[in-house]
């Protein structure tokens, strides 16, 4: 038994056997040999100028108002870049200087192509002599008078955005009685004046406006209508009715009681 247990004693002062050098050189300078394979890479892609230049670029979309062979000479210092380090962003910003420019996709086509996609603003409306308003409210410079078939939409101090939207509902509200809208002018306070095809002008202020086109449009059909070519223009910002200017044939011969006889306006 002591001999048992002396020699469970020596057992457990043994010493563990020393770990080989070369394993320890391992494990701290194995990471060495990543250098070379990165180091390699590194320059192989700093030739990468020299070994896959951009040979050609292919421009898709439909060009109603662009000019195209503008928009190839402002792409031609890209032509002869690297594949990878062209600058797509600094491209897009070339293009997006475009006045008819809405969007711009750039797109690496292996091994030496780029592919740019184009979308043209579209015009909604007029906004002044030099500008036009596209569907997405953004006020671009162009020459407006080819546009003459284009409504008027101009705010004064309100954002393009809130001036499209009164647009779009006033369009629909004179759409229920068979009336466009071919202008709509906001001035520095808000308020709204409106010009339909007929050349009826109608203001409409910048309060209660919701509830005063419903009031024009609930008496259109049986009060204004039969008399729209004798109406130059409407003033709705009355609290209890509107006040009418009429044109001076209108009035040559007649009474404004005779012209509005029969009727409660």
């Amino acid at each position: 038994m002591f001999r048992f247990r002396k020699q469970a004693a020596q057992a457990k002062r043994k010493i563990p056997a020393a770990q080989p050098r070369s394993f320890q050189w391992r494990k701290s300078y194995n990471w060495i040999f990543l250098l070379v394979p990165i180091a390699f890479a590194g320059y192989h892609l700093s030739r990468m100028d020299e070994i896959l230049p951009i040979r050609s670029i292919q421009l898709a979309g439909t060009f109603e108002y662009l000019d195209q062979d503008e928009i190839e000479q402002a792409l031609q210092p890209f032509i002869g870049q690297g594949f990878f380090s062209l600058d797509i962003h600094q491209m897009q910003r070339v293009l997006h200087d475009k006045s008819w420019t809405d969007s711009v996709s750039v797109r690496r086509v292996w091994p030496d192509r780029v592919r740019v996609t184009i979308t043209e603003k579209k015009p909604v409306a007029r906004w002044d002599e030099r500008h036009l308003l596209s569907d997405r409210a953004r006020v671009y410079e162009a020459d407006s008078g080819a546009f003459g078939h284009l409504p008027l939409v101009y705010s004064a101090s309100h954002r393009p955005e809130w001036a499209l939207r009164q647009y779009h509902a006033l369009t629909a509200r004179f759409a229920s009685v068979d009336e466009r809208v071919v202008a709509l002018h906001i001035d520095s306070r808000g308020a709204l004046d409106v010009e339909l095809i007929n050349g009826l002008k109608i203001k409409l202020g910048r309060q209660d406006v919701e509830r005063r086109i419903d009031r024009l449009v609930s008496i259109y059909e049986q009060q204004i209508l039969p008399r729209r070519e004798q109406i130059q223009r409407l003033d709705l910002r009355y609290s209890n009715g509107f006040a009418v200017s009429w044109k001076q044939e209108a009035l040559q011969g007649s009474d404004k009681a005779s012209i509005w006889s029969n009727s409660n306006v």
